[in-house]
């Protein structure tokens, strides 16, 4: 049973993860590609908004339900063998641990990103400001519940570097889902040409988001797993969590490789269908890889650290 109940926690956070990359990525979109595109004349996107906001909606109610789910599995890990698990039993992990403590953050992030994500329908300038503070929040209890605060040797610089490391990836994963999604939905309504055009500048705005947070991602994440290994790199292969870690960072290269390939060789050529049918695939790809990667990382999570097994 605790074997299920971790691997219901995995899934779970699997799931979370992906959907928190999505919501902070629906906000940036919001006020980051789609506020670079009123500088370019002609690439005015009136439903992306709109199309944004339902794909965050989604997600923060994924995000919301992905969170009970790893209550419950964190409930069924401390009841006994053939205990049930009672409004009592999760009261007490709410309420009596630091881990409850830091869910109920999370928790209350999601429902603020998906009331914020739902008024804009109706209100759109506050729906968007609740939205992008629903978000903020998500980013910020994110490391509320994993070794960032759990950990000794995470340190003082744990959770900072943590906040920043869900923060650079959700800029780039997450945006990117929503660029394929409600960014490129926005065109469909669009002949060729111009679908075209306002694509290349989508994917031209979309890059120095993409870039800085990658770049923000993978700075933060390395110094995070190099206080995680306690400076010791032979616990990179020597411990399950560091070989996990190496499995993580092998699929990153890959990822990361998808994505200078769109930058740098896709990216230059958009302009004609054919091009545009080329990056979706291309970006397809690092999305799917992408999820890989969350998989490995919500697994990571659940590890525990070299010299704690």
């Amino acid at each position: 049973m605790a074997d299920f109940a971790a691997l219901v926690g995995a899934g779970s956070r699997w799931a979370g993860f992906i959907a928190m990359l999505v919501v902070v990525g629906a906000c940036v979109f919001r006020t980051g590609v789609l506020r670079s595109l009123r500088q370019v004349p002609d690439t005015d996107l009136p439903m992306a908004p709109r199309f944004a906001a339902n794909v965050g909606a989604g997600a923060a109610a994924v995000l919301a339900l992905a969170a009970a789910v790893r209550l419950y599995a964190q409930a069924r890990g401390f009841a006994e063998p053939g205990e049930r698990v009672t409004i009592e039993l999760l009261r007490t992990v709410l309420e009596e641990t630091a881990w409850g403590r830091g869910w109920r953050a999370q928790f209350l992030a999601a429902g603020l990103a998906f009331a914020g994500f739902v008024a804009t329908r109706r209100l759109p300038v506050f729906g968007w400001f609740m939205a992008v503070l629903g978000a903020s929040a998500v980013v910020l209890a994110a490391p509320l519940t994993g070794h960032a605060v759990a950990a000794e040797r995470a340190g003082a610089w744990g959770y900072p570097l943590d906040a920043l490391h869900v923060l650079g990836a959700a800029s780039w994963l997450g945006t990117l889902l929503v660029v394929m999604t409600a960014g490129f939905a926005a065109t469909l309504d669009l002949e060729p040409g111009p679908r075209e055009q306002r694509m290349a500048a989508m994917v031209n705005a979309f890059t120095p988001v993409a870039l800085t947070g990658a770049g923000t991602a993978v700075l933060a994440g390395l110094a995070l797993a190099f206080r995680y290994l306690g400076g010791s790199f032979p616990a990179l292969w020597t411990s399950g969590y560091g070989r996990t870690l190496l499995l993580k960072l092998g699929l990153l290269a890959v990822v990361m490789g998808f994505g200078a390939y769109n930058w740098r060789v896709q990216g230059p050529r958009l302009g004609d269908p054919a091009t545009a049918a080329r990056i979706r695939r291309s970006s397809l790809l690092e999305l799917t890889l992408g999820t890989i990667l969350l998989a490995v990382t919500a697994w990571l999570v659940s590890m525990p650290l070299p010299g704690e097994e």
